[in-house]
């Protein structure tokens, strides 16, 4: 199993792995298999970020987190669309053409 190790060292020929916590991985943990990876953030429940020539390029988390933001995005959208209903009058299909540059 990969073990977390508080590292400043970046690795910038091959893909790491970090936690979102700013807690990087050893370069021997960088080889790890992205099967392990996965069993991390799923068994675990880990958050973890791909990095790869020091650019972030994936992020993995466990589907717990996804669906609490899918949730949250839920009821933002309901209140946005209450919050609309409460509006007066209506936009004739051309004034939303032109508003949205079609």
């Amino acid at each position: 199993m990969i073990q977390a190790q508080t590292s400043t060292k970046e690795v910038h020929t091959q893909p790491s792995f970090k936690e979102v916590h700013d807690i990087a991985m050893t370069d021997a943990e960088t080889q790890q298999s992205l099967k392990e990876v996965l069993d991390m953030a799923t068994a675990e429940k880990k958050r973890l970020t791909l990095v790869y020539e020091n650019r972030l390029f994936l992020t993995v988390v466990p589907i717990d987190d996804v669906n609490v933001i899918e949730k949250l995005e839920d009821c933002i959208d309901n209140a946005n669309a209450d919050d609309a209903l409460k509006e007066e009058g209506f936009i004739s299909e051309e004034q939303l053409d032109k508003k949205l540059g079609w």
